[in-house]
């Protein structure tokens, strides 16, 4: 499968990601995004994903993951996605676009929301990420133009 592909540390990273100020800051960007959305199926991922955020920064997203693993990843998911389309900082190398042999799902191994984005732990220290959706109106590689186009 064609993804963009990313080093790091899965512990590191969920850490990161567990913030309550990034949670905050993607909250903040999920309502900037909810306005502009048509898609009624999205728009209900997107106040689910916010419900979850929201929660996680009451509870943690440790006690999220005991009570449903499927949901703390797949909110782990969408943060990282949404993270890294921002160019916000997170303990993660770029690795590129590759096509990438996937395998277990979301970085709790539990994710199996069929919405928003796909990340895939490929081994102990690499992320491939595949977005169905785009945030706004932007283009991905006029937002990131290290990247080359394929």
């Amino acid at each position: 499968m064609h993804c963009e592909t990313f080093r790091t540390d899965p512990a590191t990273l969920i850490a990161a990601l567990s913030e309550p100020a990034l949670l905050q800051r993607y909250l903040d960007a999920q309502q900037a995004e909810l306005p502009s959305l048509a898609d009624r199926g999205m728009t209900a991922f997107l106040r689910r994903m916010g419900a979850l955020a929201a929660e996680a920064q009451g509870v943690g997203v440790t006690m999220l993951a005991r009570r449903d693993p499927a949901q703390a990843d797949a909110l782990l998911t969408d943060l990282f996605a949404v993270a890294t389309w921002h160019g916000w900082e997170l303990p993660v190398e770029r690795l590129g676009d590759a096509e990438a042999e996937v395998g277990v799902r979301g970085l709790l191994g539990a994710d199996t929301a069929t919405d928003g984005a796909t990340l895939w732990l490929i081994d102990h220290a690499t992320l491939a990420l595949a977005r169905t959706r785009q945030a706004g109106e932007a283009d991905w590689h006029s937002h990131h133009p290290r990247v080359q186009r394929r």
